[in-house]
């Protein structure tokens, strides 16, 4: 395995963006090897149990986030993919790497209640199912939301939230599910937010930096 300074390690999230596309769809993805600076092997997007097919020679974006420093991206060159046990592409790096601003991306542990709502198809009809849920931490870019309901990853949700007096509702699309041992809830959400609304941002991340500047004077962190 080799590693270069602000990548990933094996084993890392990372998201596959289609740039070919008008909505540059997004799926959660995973690098499984890395081969050597310029070739990577990562887990094949799915999505509601179908695999999504991408083409040999296609031109992808590979996003990642890294704790502490912000949010990276690089074009890559699809040069296989292949079936055996699973699904797995072999991607080459086209382009440097470049990382955007953290500030959008710092996660403020911080409980706020949410109304999500989630639409279903049932006998042939439509069904909104709405739950109440709460946060363990949000920033710019999403959240990590408690919930009871058995979500699949790829799943469009609306979230009903306040921050201060502003209430905001985005849509979010459901990257990661992980079990959770609460007394309310039983599963934990990574929600990415979809067209937030930049007034919607920051205000988020000026809540984000108020309660970090409370939190550096009572000498919380």
């Amino acid at each position: 395995m080799i590693k270069e300074q602000n990548t990933f390690n094996i084993g890392d999230r990372i998201e596959l963006i289609r740039t070919n596309t008008k909505k540059g769809n997004v799926y959660p993805s995973q690098v499984l090897d890395i081969l050597d600076k310029q070739i990577i092997v990562v887990s094949g997007p799915i999505y509601k149990s179908e695999i999504i097919l991408i083409h040999k020679d296609e031109i992808i974006e590979v996003s990642y986030i890294i704790e502490n420093k912000g949010r990276y991206s690089f074009k890559a060159k699809v040069l296989k993919r292949e079936y055996e046990k699973i699904y797995t592409l072999i991607l080459q790096k086209i382009s440097n790497i470049k990382r955007f601003q953290l500030r959008g991306f710092y996660r403020l542990s911080v409980n706020i209640p949410v109304i999500k709502k989630f639409t279903i198809k049932e006998d042939h009809e439509q069904k909104t199912i709405s739950e109440e849920c709460r946060t363990k931490d949000i920033s710019g870019g999403g959240l990590k939301l408690y919930s009871n309901y058995q979500h699949e990853v790829g799943d469009i949700v609306s979230c009903q939230f306040n921050i201060e007096e502003r209430q905001i509702e985005v849509k979010g699309s459901v990257v990661r599910i992980e079990k959770v041992d609460t007394f309310d809830y039983s599963y934990g959400l990574g929600i990415k937010f979809v067209g937030l609304d930049e007034k919607d941002r920051d205000k988020i991340i000026q809540f984000i930096f108020l309660k970090q500047r409370l939190l550096r004077e009572k000498g919380l962190i």
